[in-house]
Order: C-alpha cells, then sequence, then structure tokens
C-alpha cells in the first residue's frame, strides 16, 4: 500500500460494511470588535490581513491559504511545518483560532486567524484523526492509539483534561454531541459494539450501550426532530443502530451503514453508500426511507447547497477524480464536476476524501495532484485547481462572517 495514504482515509473507508480488498483502518473566532478584514498580504501575513473568507489547505511542508474567488493561494504558513500529517482541522465557534489535528507529532496546532501564525502547539496522545468543538470553551481532540479525548481549553491552548472513551484503551473514534443532551455525549469507537455514554462535565465514560456481541461504532449522527441518534454498526457488521436521547435505549436497527448527513432543515438525513447516496425522513419515528439515488465512483463527504428552492448535495468521488452534484428534491445526478486525484491503492473498492464548503464554494484536496478543487456552487463549475504541494489532503474554510 502507498505510504502516502493517510490512515484517516483508510479507516473511514473500511469502517462500512461494503469495502472489499483492504484490512485496516475517512471527518467538524474572531474578536466582535475586530473582525479582521482581509487585505492585502506580504510574504508572512500581517495581523491586519485575517483569514475571512480564505480557505486553509494543509499540505506536510507548507500550510497555503487560498483565496476562492480567486483560485489561487494568497498566503503561506512554513515556519516549522516540516513532515506533518494531519487529521481534523476545526475552526472555534466566533472564528479566531483554527485547530487542527497534526499527528507526525502527536499535536494540535492552533491557527490565530487574524495573524495568520501557528500560536501554540499542545501535546495529544498518538493517531489523533478527529475533533469536536463542542461548546465555546472546549475543543476535544480523539486519539485513536489510546481510545481518548484529549480535552483543550479554547482560551489557554492547553489540554485540561482527559477522558478514555474506548473500552480497551484504543480504536478510532468520533464524538456526538448536541445541545439537546445537556451534560451527556456519546463515542463510537471501532473496536466497541458499543455506543459509549460520555458525562461531558465530569470527563468520564459512564456507561455504554451495548449493540451486539460483534463489529465497533463509527459514524453517527442526531435527529433534533426525534430525539434519535444513529450509530453506524462497522467492521462489516453492516446496520446502523437507532437510539432514543431521552432512555439511551436502542429502538430500531436499519439495513445500512455509512455516514450520516443532516440537511440544514434537519429535515432529512443523507446515507453514504459505496454507490449511491439514501435519503431518509429525520423527521419520521422509524427513519422512512425517501428514495435514493445512484452515484458511480464512490461518493461521500456530501455537502449541501440550496438555490431556486432546490436543495443540492455535493460530494467528492473517491474513485474518480470528480465531484458530483444531486438535486436532492428528485434524487438525480445534475453534474460531474472534475476535483482531480488521490491516492488509493489498487485493490481499494472505496475510500474517504474529504470537502468542505461554505459561502457558496465547495473544497476538496486531491493529494495526488498536490492540488485543492475550489467549485463554485452556485453555478456548479470548477473556479481552479489550486497548486499546494503533493500529498495536501485536508482543507478547513474560514467564512466571511460568523
Amino acid at each position: 500500500m502507498d505510504a502516502s495514504i493517510d490512515r484517516r482515509r483508510l479507516v473511514q473507508g473500511l469502517s462500512g460494511s461494503f469495502v472489499v480488498g483492504l484490512a485496516g483502518c475517512l471527518g467538524g473566532d474572531e474578536d466582535e470588535d475586530d473582525p479582521a478584514e482581509n487585505g492585502d498580504t506580504d510574504e508572512n501575513g500581517s495581523a491586519e490581513d485575517g483569514s475571512a473568507g480564505l480557505a486553509y489547505a494543509f499540505g506536510s511542508e507548507t500550510i497555503a491559504l487560498i483565496d476562492p474567488s480567486e483560485g489561487e493561494v494568497v498566503d503561506e504558513i512554513t515556519d516549522g511545518v516540516d513532515g506533518y500529517t494531519y487529521g481534523d482541522a476545526v475552526l472555534t465557534n466566533d472564528g479566531s483560532y483554527l485547530y487542527v489535528i497534526e499527528d507526525s507529532l502527536s499535536q494540535v496546532l492552533v491557527i490565530d486567524t487574524a495573524s495568520r501564525e501557528i500560536v501554540a502547539e499542545v501535546a495529544m496522545g498518538p493517531g489523533g484523526t478527529h475533533m469536536y468543538h463542542p461548546n465555546d470553551e472546549e475543543m476535544w481532540a480523539h486519539s485513536d492509539d489510546e481510545g481518548t479525548f484529549y480535552v483543550i481549553d479554547t482560551s489557554s491552548h492547553e489540554v485540561v483534561e482527559t477522558v478514555e472513551a474506548g473500552l480497551d484503551g484504543e480504536g478510532h473514534g468520533k464524538l456526538l454531541y448536541h445541545e439537546d443532551f445537556g451534560s451527556t455525549g456519546y463515542a463510537t469507537n471501532v473496536n466497541d459494539a458499543a455506543a459509549h455514554v460520555i458525562d461531558m462535565d465530569a470527563y468520564e465514560r459512564v456507561d455504554s450501550i451495548e449493540l451486539g456481541d460483534e463489529g465497533g461504532t463509527h459514524y453517527k449522527a442526531y435527529s433534533p426532530q426525534t430525539g434519535l441518534a444513529y450509530f453506524e454498526r462497522s467492521g462489516g457488521v453492516g446496520t446502523t443502530a437507532v437510539v432514543d436521547t431521552e432512555t439511551n435505549e436502542v429502538v430500531d436497527e436499519l439495513e445500512f451503514s455509512g455516514g450520516l448527513y443532516l440537511t440544514p432543515d434537519e429535515e432529512r438525513l443523507g446515507n453514504i453508500g459505496e454507490n449511491e447516496i439514501r435519503l431518509l425522513d429525520a423527521t419520521s419515528e422509524t427513519t422512512d426511507e425517501i428514495g435514493s439515488v445512484t452515484v458511480e465512483g464512490g461518493p461521500d463527504a456530501l455537502e449541501y447547497y440550496e438555490a431556486d428552492d432546490t436543495l443540492y448535495g455535493f460530494t467528492a468521488n473517491t474513485m474518480t477524480p470528480e465531484a458530483a452534484v444531486i438535486d436532492l428534491d428528485d434524487l438525480s445526478v445534475v453534474d460531474h464536476i472534475d476535483a482531480g486525484s488521490i491516492e488509493r491503492p489498487e485493490d481499494a473498492h472505496h475510500l474517504h476524501r474529504s470537502a468542505v464548503s461554505g459561502d457558496g464554494y465547495f473544497f476538496t484536496p486531491a493529494d495526488a495532484d498536490g492540488t485543492v478543487a475550489v467549485i463554485d456552487m452556485a453555478n456548479r463549475e470548477l473556479i481552479e485547481h489550486v497548486p499546494v504541494e503533493e500529498g495536501v489532503d485536508t482543507v478547513q474554510y474560514v467564512p466571511e462572517s460568523e
């Protein structure tokens, strides 16, 4: 297997029941008095420049800042960036800091979006992939090698607590949290056939909802309309457990697996299959299926865009160098857009490809080409394949306004 293929891609691609041929193991503050408007940049950037309206693209030797409207790199962070590999990049709620997992040195980088500088390097456990921002004060970064969340204070940029979520001290995991849950959160782990109940105030696992005797848990989602949480049963099980968050009891099991993406109006769930996107009714107690659409090429990382009273889905394909655009109202593919190529082993049937969107732009990295595709969502057309560097595989966007 090509060493350049990141572990996150293999972990997330292998979580579902539809993967064939691979063994092993993808993805979530500006000061109100200083909006940090974009300005002309010099070589190092400056405090006046800010990052609003720019995308950060993370490469092993450089972090590039991309202006999507121009389709070009306008600034770079290179000091100390040396052979880095990345997990999730998460923006604080007020937009002032961008936190990104950097796995080669088991750390989280903190980037000040006003000055465009790395201002802190926070040590965490090894095997970092996913990170979450459940409240304004904290980032939760997960160490897969330890099955543990490292809780980072967003003011001090220091680890203030650790939460052992996995049963056996290891395993790739995610966090599900919503304000409806109060002080409760839920953690998944690909090694545990359970959804773990986390006391977010006490910083500890207080219970585990048993889901079976085999496999693990990976993707997760929540419907505020029904109070139901969804936990993918990974490791070849190929189903999704439905849990009532009022009682923490399993109330159903759906006969499919894969990622779940709630629509902006919270009324539908998009489910990613091997070659299809399934749409589910998130207002239904029985999660009724609305319909499905075939999307050849391994759809993944579903982002939504609404125009002319129509909801569209943009998804980066993993097995073809394209992004597909789906009309989610009539469930049809309406466009294919060149997105560039990712690294993939010859025997892979499905992998993960990340993507983010904001302010009408869709971004997806093409690590084999060393570029980031910037797509205009309104016009459904490619703006540019922006050169960054070979291996670039993580992008995050800082919106024009929060």
